[in-house]
């Protein structure tokens, strides 16, 4: 049976990982992305592979629904959902513009909230939403008051969602990790307590099987820098 994935943010390093390990389950993969560079070298890396490339702003709305109807029409009814995208700045409290803020939120928040959206309205007979956010959704941490906002908004969001579905084949997770959230997050010398995006991947091929078919609402939480993210 073809199943078909959505991965927003799937150009990244972290998209692209999680993006590997669908294909190599048999999953088709409808990648959107806002970075048009990053798209075209997703799509020399993936060439021949079942997936589907549609540059959109994760945090326009009509952008999105023009993607998902898209990737439904092409790949099939959405079985699961992935958000990837995200962009991290840091600042004092009172260095935090309120510009930087509202990127924050629209992205990291409004993002996700409109893609989880889209994909309910096109869901298969059932579906799974993953939301990548980041250890600062759990820890407070100086110099991240706007990041910290929108990542533990998204962690409440998702396990609103879980509960208002419980009675529906939905089921809707987070992974926080240290040292994600960012295309330019250098993955060299990481640490141990660093996840890599292949582990990153592994944790999501996890909460996309039967193995974890009860678990909803949950953040898993990979590794720890040390300082947060």
């Amino acid at each position: 049976m073809n199943r078909t994935a959505i991965v927003t943010g799937g150009a990244s390093v972290i998209g692209m990982a999680i993006t590997e390990h669908l294909l190599e389950g048999g999953w088709s993969v409808a990648i959107l992305d806002a970075d048009q560079q990053a798209i075209g070298i997703a799509e020399e890396t993936l060439a021949g592979e079942d997936v589907l490339f549609l540059p959109a702003d994760i945090s326009d709305e009509d952008e999105m629904e023009r993607a998902f109807d898209t990737a439904v029409d092409t790949l099939g009814l959405c079985s699961a959902l992935i958000n990837c995208a995200g962009v991290r700045h840091e600042a004092s409290f009172e260095d935090t513009s309120v510009e930087m803020l509202r990127e924050l939120l629209e992205i990291n928040l409004v993002g996700p909230f409109i893609a989880a959206q889209a994909a309910l309205e096109r869901m298969a007979d059932q579906l799974v939403i993953i939301n990548i956010v980041s250890t600062s959704a759990i820890r407070p941490r100086a110099g991240r008051a706007a990041l910290a906002a929108s990542k533990a908004g998204l962690r409440m969001m998702s396990e609103i969602m879980a509960i208002e579905n419980a009675d529906r084949p939905v089921r809707v997770n987070c992974i926080a990790t240290a040292g994600t959230g960012s295309r330019r997050t250098i993955w060299t010398g990481t640490p141990s307590k660093v996840p890599s995006p292949q582990e990153i991947a592994g944790a999501v091929a996890y909460l996309l099987s039967d193995a974890a078919k009860l678990v909803s609402g949950h953040t898993l939480v990979l590794g720890d820098d040390g300082a947060g993210e």
